[in-house]
């Protein structure tokens, strides 16, 4: 499995994966990551913007993406109302001080779970990243992300507080220190 930082070719590639993950409010999933899914725009301008935004290809397929920003990227992207969607969570790490990496979405396609491609992916990042602090959002409420959670925790990112946002849903902040 190769991974490697995205591009716009990959976006077809980055949609299908999203929308093989997404969020269910109505009837949620219990296993692999989740997801809520963006236009096809919105990840074209995140590949754009971000330092962060990694692809795992097996077999020249795309099998996961991993999608995170620096503390800069995600105040432009906070203050342009791009991520309004998670509002009090984003606006809360991107008023904390210092340098960090907000990890935003990462997913794996339901059957290439269990063969590495998140870890490998989370590696990279790690490794690329000059940060040495790095925020999670992980789903709550209405759906208990139970997968990222346990993930989140083998990888050592520990719990801080709850974040209600505006559309009612509670997410955990996790942060990671090097």
């Amino acid at each position: 499995m190769l991974v490697r930082k995205a591009t716009l070719d990959d976006l077809d590639g980055i949609c299908g994966v999203a929308e093989a993950v997404k969020l269910d409010y109505d009837a949620p999933q219990d296993s692999g990551f989740l997801v809520y899914g963006l236009e096809t725009e919105e990840y074209a301008h995140r590949v754009e913007v971000s330092n962060h935004f990694y692809v795992a290809v097996d077999d020249s397929k795309i099998v996961g993406f991993l999608m995170c920003y620096d503390v800069y990227t995600l105040q432009g992207l906070v203050s342009s109302g791009r991520l309004d969607h998670e509002d009090t969570l984003t606006a809360r790490v991107s008023e904390i001080d210092g340098e960090h990496v907000f990890g935003d979405q990462i997913a794996v396609l339901p059957s290439d779970v269990g063969r590495g491609a998140g870890n490998e992916m989370m590696s990279r990042l790690f490794s690329d990243m000059a940060e040495n602090v790095m925020y999670v959002g992980v789903l709550l409420e209405p759906a208990r992300n139970s997968v990222s959670i346990d993930f989140c925790e083998r990888l050592g990112f520990v719990y801080r507080e709850r974040l209600r946002n505006s559309d009612d849903h509670l997410w955990g902040l996790y942060k990671w220190e090097r």
